[in-house]
């Protein structure tokens, strides 16, 4: 063999010298790991490609001349030798996916164990020289590059297969094997790279599955040693013993469309009850309890009608609190799966709309509240100052808390649940006196179809109208949280308040039906005439204020969320101020122009309710034939498992929401043409069972039985292409 150069000659050089004849004899076809500045001073080629590998050495070595530094290494083999020996086995690869001090180091069975792949380079063999330490190669091929979509399965190897072994100085035969030699701490970790097509056994712990593992060979071998690495939202310290920490409180949040981080997630299932206690506790449900009495039913056909509305709201509100559960992600995101990529802005625009009528109405009841009272205990100050006042501060607090994000969100949401409670005993308190039960049991029953009518608006007022923003606060759900608890949870949260309030207001109204008209066109102005304690006035401002800042302060938070997914993609701050400004300009203009709560209450939120009911029941339908987690991923990138369009549950949300119009009816004008079907029947429909507003319910049953009939299979597909 020849000798180095004289200038690159080393004190180990003589030594190297003697012993490769013995070298030669009794070796065939040797890799060598040397230095890549010997191997050029040797003409040995170094392919361009091991360039971008340079940066991934631990620590680079200086020989005893300080002329190089350990510089990334390549293998090399001999072609002159005798004979050549075919290398067997898998390549070594690097996968920058998991840290090193995670990957247990395992050795490989001795059967199993085989020689990396050998480079067929034909070169001239340079000296031979020891070398203190070898890299392993990035030989991960293209294919399995990790992406954000398709992380790269990574196992640990033996040591053996990564790097050469160092020579020591002082050998003096090299017939014995060598040994093998543990990678340095900071050296990166080798490891084979399984075919692309073996299929994942999936858990149900946590929902990105970002610890599922690949199944190998033989019946799930190797399973355990296996581990699939997920691209992480935030910390990715969560699944490597990481500690997970709820949001801040006043740390704004920057998510968006994507899934909750599996670190945030801390949330318990009871946590569900005060984020929406506290927004459904309004004193203005005493106004839709006035309401009922005065459609004609009395106090035990009102208590039922506002138990089966109550009743009903259970599912928009579950199912929408389990979907943010197993997703992370907002309910119209969510919805794509259910309505296609592209044909859920359909959805989504009328989500829209129903979010800023109900904004927009929350804060008009703010600004009428303090505008009722001041009128009423003459305080100083006119009412339309004091009206203005409200409005400005109620919008101006909302969107504050919106615009921060979850975590005052949830802050706030449980100081006003202790709040509104207490305030809420201080009402009853207050007007028990005024409660006449004999006289409110005296009244007469009225027809039985007043009934579906009183159980259609409390339904709309409770169920449907926060159906769409349902899943947004069940994100932050520790992924192993039951999801029962948490749908019992949400649901119980939002119904307990509205059915406690409507009952008592409709037991007010009945016991006093004199006032029963002016508690339903303006319940702060009503529950003043009754006569209050001298100290009542302000307690009641504060029930009404703080409970109607709730209720908005979910309103814009979700809006905000809404309005990216239509596409709008500016983030969920910017949004969340864009959805607060809209909704400060119709409730600016509500208070200009209605001074009657019942008007509102039965006219547009009914004509709402339609669509919306319609979409409650696909959207339902399809989350009772799911078996598995959504893909998050495909939720917000177009290509993935979920259609551009689902067209079959978009013709069955039209359907829905065309029957749904044809079988109810609205006093104001604009909306006279609704109860076309009814019509067509020869059925009047301002009276009897066409007054009952049951195209609601219709809705929601042609969207429910529509889905569990024709989604089965779409759904099943969707399932079989998320594994």
């Amino acid at each position: 063999m020849d000798r180095a150069p004289e200038g690159e000659r080393h004190s180990d050089d003589e030594l190297a010298s003697a012993l490769e004849e013995e070298v030669a004899r009794i070796t065939t076809a040797i890799p060598i790991v040397v230095p890549r500045a010997e191997a050029r001073s040797a003409a040995v080629p170094v392919p361009p490609s091991d360039q971008e590998h340079g940066d991934e050495v631990a620590e680079s070595a200086e020989d005893d001349e300080g002329e190089w530094s350990g510089p990334p290494t390549e293998l090399i083999s001999f072609d002159d030798l005798p004979v050549r020996r075919e290398p067997t086995g898998p390549e070594p690869t690097f996968s920058p996916w998991v840290a090193t001090a995670a990957i247990p180091i395992q050795r490989a069975e001795p059967e199993t164990e085989q020689p990396p792949e050998v480079k067929e380079e034909t070169v001239a063999p340079p000296a031979f020289r020891p070398v203190a330490r070898a890299e392993p190669l990035d030989l991960v091929p293209e294919e399995l590059a990790p992406r954000d979509s398709e992380p790269v399965p990574v196992v640990a190897v033996a040591p053996s297969a990564v790097a050469a072994p160092p020579v020591a100085e002082s050998a003096t035969a090299v017939d014995a094997a060598p040994v093998p030699a543990l990678p340095a701490a900071d050296a990166p970790v080798s490891a084979p790279v399984p075919a692309p097509h073996v299929a994942r056994h999936l858990d149900a712990d946590v929902p990105d599955d970002a610890d599922d593992a690949p199944a190998g060979p033989g019946n799930g071998a190797h399973r355990a040693t296996a581990t699939v690495a997920t691209p992480r939202t935030g910390d990715a310290d969560a699944l490597l013993g990481g500690r997970r920490a709820a949001p801040g409180q006043l740390t704004t949040e920057t998510a968006d469309l994507e899934p909750t981080a599996v670190e945030r997630r801390v949330g318990r299932a009871s946590r569900m009850f005060w984020l929406w206690f506290a927004g459904t506790s309004s004193l203005i449900s005493v106004g839709v309890g006035a309401t009922l009495f005065v459609l004609g039913l009395n106090l035990r056909q009102l208590l039922i009608a506002t138990l089966v509305g109550v009743a009903m709201s259970f599912l928009p509100l579950g199912v929408g609190t389990l979907a943010g559960k197993w997703s992370g992600q907002p309910t119209l995101v969510v919805s794509r799966a259910s309505f296609g990529m592209v044909g859920n802005i359909v959805p989504t625009v009328l989500a829209l709309v129903v979010k800023l009528f109900w904004g927009a109405v929350l804060l008009w009841l703010a600004g009428s509240a303090a505008g009722s009272l001041t009128a009423a205990e003459q305080w100083p100050g006119s009412p339309v100052a004091a009206t203005a006042a409200a409005l400005a501060v109620t919008i101006a607090v909302a969107v504050a808390v919106a615009y921060v994000g979850y975590g005052l969100v949830a802050r706030v949401q449980l100081v006003l649940t202790v709040a509104s409670a207490v305030l809420i005993v201080l009402m009853v308190t207050a007007t028990w006196r005024h409660v006449d039960l004999g006289r409110a049991l005296a009244v007469p029953d009225a027809f039985w179809t007043h009934v579906v009518t009183g159980a259609v608006l409390v339904f709309s007022y409770v169920g449907l109208a926060w159906a769409m923003s349902s899943a947004e606060v069940a994100r932050y759900q520790r992924p192993r949280s039951s999801g029962g608890a948490a749908m019992l949870w949400a649901t119980f949260g939002a119904a307990v308040p509205p059915f406690v309030l409507v009952s008592y207001g409709g037991l007010l109204a009945a016991s006093n039906p004199g006032l029963a008209g002016e508690l339903a066109r303006d319940p702060v102005a009503g529950l003043v005439a009754l006569g209050l304690p001298a100290w009542y006035p302000v307690p009641l401002l504060l029930a009404v204020g703080l409970s109607l800042v709730s209720a908005l302060v979910l309103t814009i938070y979700s809006a905000g969320f809404t309005l990216d997914a239509a596409g709008v993609r500016l983030g969920r701050r910017w949004s969340t101020l864009i959805a607060g400004a809209a909704i400060a300009v119709v409730g600016g203009v509500l208070a200009a122009t209605v001074t009657d709560l019942s008007t509102v209450v039965r006219g547009i939120p009914t004509a709402l309710s339609v669509p919306v009911a319609a979409w409650v029941g696909v959207f339902s339908g399809e989350m009772m034939l799911r078996t598995r987690r959504f893909h998050q991923p495909s939720l917000v990138r177009r290509g993935g498992v979920y259609p551009d369009w689902r067209w079959v549950n978009l013709a069955l949300l039209i359907a829905g929401t065309v029957v749904g119009l044809g079988l109810i009816s609205s006093e104001l004008p604009w909306l006279g043409w609704e109860g076309y079907l009814f019509r067509l029947g020869g059925i009047d429909p301002r009276a009897g069972i066409g007054a009952s507003n049951i195209g609601v319910v219709a809705a929601l049953a042609v969207g429910l039985v529509g889905a569990l009939v024709s989604a089965p299979g779409a759904v099943r597909r969707q399932e079989a292409a998320r594994a």
